[in-house]
């Protein structure tokens, strides 16, 4: 488990710490920026509750988020991020529609662009189940319900295409659609076709537009076309439109990082990513 299970006796001794501002606030959301100062807040929705401890520290490393999970006044699980944070929030959202909300507490480390974790917590008649996304690159993803059904999907992107064949700004990677099922979140990416192609359409009108790092968007539009069956007609875009000079995602690796040769040309290295990605089989 990324997160520990911490003793409700730790906890009581920590909440009682001096110097650390209090304030019980009955609502639905916690919102901590880089410059908040240590508190303590409860934010509860139906028979749910949490008390949420921050303690800012005076380094970023120092900074922990600290919280309590309870289901009718019963303290039911504690939990702690691992990684040191710059922001973050502790919100109710129920993303299955069924009535009791989730716990999401979303932390972001800091840096040019990672990371994001969102951490999810699903009351199941008797427990806290807990799933984790990220850690991920940016905002992470959001939650949008994209059918109208009530059910919330997860709306991210697959990492493993930034900086791959360009630099971050110059990458576009494809989408990832997740759902909460019963056994956590399931990746139900090409049950949207309408977004898929949405999505796709931009991508194609970059690389029409752009002049520079098309190669890292070409990348993600390929996989995004493959989403959609349709790879063959973005195989034969790609071979029309990408750089031939750009030699950024050629090189081949070992398994311990190291160069050991390099593809001859683009299309090989995207190929072999794509199988090594799990889009196209060998």
């Amino acid at each position: 488990m990324i997160y520990q299970m911490i003793s409700f006796f730790l906890t009581v001794v920590m909440m009682a710490g001096v110097g650390v501002a209090s304030r019980a606030i009955a609502g639905s959301k916690v919102n901590i920026d880089y410059d908040s100062e240590s508190f303590e807040q409860e934010i509860s929705q139906g028979d749910i509750r949490v008390r949420v401890d921050y303690r800012a520290g005076e380094q970023m490393d120092d900074r922990q988020l600290y919280y309590i999970l309870y289901y009718q006044d019963e303290a039911q699980l504690q939990d702690t991020p691992e990684y040191p944070m710059m922001r973050g929030e502790v919100r109710f959202q129920d993303l299955d529609n069924n009535g009791p909300p989730e716990v999401i507490v979303e932390t972001y480390t800091g840096g040019a662009h990672c990371c994001t974790v969102h951490q999810i917590y699903r009351w199941t008649g008797r427990e806290f189940e807990e799933f984790s996304l990220g850690p991920a690159d940016g905002g992470g993803g959001r939650f949008q319900d994209l059918d109208n059904d009530g059910d919330l999907e997860f709306l991210t992107f697959d990492g493993g295409f930034l900086y791959r064949f360009s630099s971050y700004a110059g990458s576009f990677p494809p989408s990832r659609i997740l759902s909460l099922g019963d056994s956590g979140f399931e990746d139900v990416t090409r049950e949207y076709p309408q977004r898929l192609r949405s999505h796709a359409q931009e991508m194609r009108s970059v690389v029409e537009e752009r002049d520079y790092e098309i190669n890292g968007v070409l990348a993600g539009y390929v996989a995004q076309k493959i989403l959609l069956d349709e790879f063959e007609e973005a195989w034969a875009f790609m071979l029309e439109h990408y750089d031939r000079q750009e030699d950024w995602g050629l090189d081949i690796y070992n398994e311990d990082g190291e160069v050991i040769g390099q593809h001859p040309d683009f299309p090989t290295a995207l190929r072999a990513f794509l199988v090594e990605s799990g889009y196209l089989e060998d």
